[in-house]
C-alpha cells in the first residue's frame, strides 16, 4: 500500500518568535495585560440607546479560533460556545461607530460571580482590556466600544481569557463562554478578516491554560491571575502562523480523572454529548497538532509521588489521533518539570518505528531547572505554572525544536 506524505510547511521561525517572546514578557513585567473591570472595554456613549443591527455567530466573515468552538442554530439562533478558556473570535468592520458583544447568559445560570468567564478585548490591534461577566438568564448586549470613526475599517478580537474550573467544566456549560453575535450601527457591516495560513490544534493541562501565567494565587481564587492567551501555544501558533483551538483545561492528564476526565477520553469531543469531528475526522485537519501532558499523571502518598503508568494510554491516543488527522505533524511535549520525559519519547519512537514519521518529541530539557515541584522559581510563581515570562520563554524553546524536528521532512514532496 502507497503512502501518501504531504509536505510539511515550513515553520516561519526566524528572529520573530524571540521578538514576540520578549515583548510578551516585558508586557507582562509591565503590567500591561489589561486591568480588571466590571463594565465593558469603552462604554457607550450618553444620549439615548441607538438602533443596532445583530451580526450572528454563523456569520461567515467571522473568524473564530479552529476546533475551540461548539456551534449550534441559524441566523439569529445561532451560538458558538466554548468550553475551555483560549478560544477567540476576530472580526473586522466598517461603517459603525459601535460595536457590542451579544453573550448568551443562559448558559451561565447558576454560576457563582467568581467562577463567571473572563474575556479580553482588543480593538485596532491596542491594549487588551478584562472584563468579568456577570449577568446569566438572558441574551444581553456587552458594549465593547463607541464613539469610533465609521468611515475606517475597524478590527476587533475577544478572547475567552480564563473562567472556573468548576461546577463541572466538561459535563455542563456553567462556566462556558457562549456568544450570540454581535452589534453594529444599522448600516455597518463585516468585511473579512484573513485569517493566518495554517491552523494548531494543542492539547494541554492548567499549564496550557494559562492558571498562575499572572500571578501567584490560590487554585483559580482569583480568574484574572489566569490568562490563556498569554501561554506557550499563542507564542507556538503565532510563530507557525496558525490560526489554533487551544484546548487546555486543569487536572486534566492522560489517565488520571481529577475534575476533568482524561484525555482519551475527551480529546474528540465539545462535551460528552457531542463530537468534535466529523465522519471521524477533525475538519478542517489541522497542519499540526500539540500534546502536552503528563504534570498530572502521578500519586502522591505523604510525602512520596509515584508517577502513574501512561505509556498504553498515550500510545492508543496517537493512533486514534492519526486517523482523525492522516497528515497532520503531531508534537508530544515534554512537561517542563520532566515527568513522564522517558515515557513519551518511548512512545513517539515507537510510533517512529511503526512508520509514523510526523510524530515528533519536543523535549523540555533546557529550562528543565528552571520548574520545580519544590516551590516559586524564576519562571513560575509556584514553580510549575509558567509566569508570562515563563511561558514566553517556554514558547521560544517549543518553537526552536518545533523547526528542528521537521527539519528532515520538510523537503519531502508529496
Amino acid at each position: 500500500m502507497s503512502t501518501t506524505i504531504r509536505p510539511i510547511p515550513e515553520p516561519r521561525l526566524t528572529a520573530a518568535i524571540l521578538v514576540v517572546a520578549v515583548l510578551t514578557a516585558a508586557a507582562g513585567m509591565r503590567g500591561e495585560v489589561g486591568r480588571p473591570s466590571s463594565a465593558p472595554a469603552s462604554a457607550p456613549a450618553a444620549g439615548g440607546a441607538k438602533a443596532l443591527t445583530p451580526v450572528p455567530m454563523d456569520d461567515t466573515r467571522l473568524l473564530l479560533a479552529p476546533y475551540a468552538w461548539k456551534r449550534t442554530g441559524a441566523g439569529r439562533g445561532a451560538r458558538v460556545e466554548a468550553g475551555m478558556p483560549g478560544a477567540y473570535v476576530k472580526a473586522a468592520f466598517r461603517g459603525s461607530a459601535v460595536v457590542g458583544l451579544l453573550v448568551d447568559g443562559t448558559a451561565n445560570d447558576g454560576c457563582p460571580p467568581t467562577a463567571m468567564p473572563v474575556i479580553d478585548v482588543s480593538l485596532d490591534f491596542g491594549e487588551f482590556k478584562s472584563v468579568q461577566l456577570a449577568r446569566t438568564g438572558m441574551v444581553y448586549a456587552l458594549p465593547l466600544a463607541d464613539g469610533l470613526d465609521a468611515t475606517r475599517e475597524h478590527r476587533l478580537e475577544v478572547h475567552f481569557r480564563s473562567a472556573g474550573l468548576s461546577p463541572d467544566r466538561w459535563r455542563a456549560s456553567t462556566v462556558h463562554l457562549r456568544l450570540a453575535g454581535l452589534e453594529l450601527d444599522t448600516g455597518g457591516s463585516l468585511v473579512f478578516c484573513p485569517p493566518r495560513s495554517r491552523r494548531a490544534i494543542g492539547f494541554g493541562d492548567s499549564i496550557t491554560e494559562g492558571v498562575c501565567s499572572e500571578g501567584l494565587c490560590s487554585y483559580y481564587s482569583n480568574l484574572l491571575m489566569h490568562n490563556a492567551r498569554v501561554t506557550w501555544f499563542p507564542l507556538v501558533c503565532a510563530a507557525l502562523d496558525c490560526e489554533y483551538g487551544q484546548l487546555g483545561t486543569g487536572g486534566q492528564g492522560m489517565v488520571r480523572t481529577l475534575e476533568i476526565p482524561p484525555l482519551p477520553q475527551t480529546w474528540d469531543r465539545y462535551d460528552p454529548g457531542t463530537s468534535r469531528l466529523a465522519d471521524g475526522l477533525l475538519t478542517p485537519e489541522p497542519d499540526y497538532v500539540f500534546c502536552a501532558m503528563g504534570t498530572n499523571d502521578h500519586q502522591k502518598e505523604g510525602s512520596s509521588l509515584t508517577l502513574l503508568p501512561i505509556k498504553d494510554a498515550y500510545a492508543r491516543w496517537l493512533v486514534a489521533m492519526r486517523k482523525a488527522c492522516p497528515h497532520a505533524a503531531v508534537f508530544c511535549v515534554v512537561p517542563p518539570l520532566g515527568w513522564h520525559a522517558e515515557t513519551i519519547a518511548e512512545v513517539v519512537a515507537d510510533r517512529n518505528r511503526s512508520g509514523d514519521q510526523r510524530v515528533f518529541l519536543i523535549d523540555t530539557v533546557l529550562l528543565r531547572d528552571r520548574f520545580s515541584a519544590r516551590g516559586a522559581t524564576q519562571l513560575a510563581p509556584d514553580g510549575v505554572h509558567p509566569s508570562v515570562y515563563g511561558n514566553a520563554m517556554l514558547g521560544a524553546l517549543i518553537a526552536g525544536e518545533v523547526q528542528r524536528a521537521t527539519e528532515p521532512l520538510r523537503t519531502i514532496k508529496r
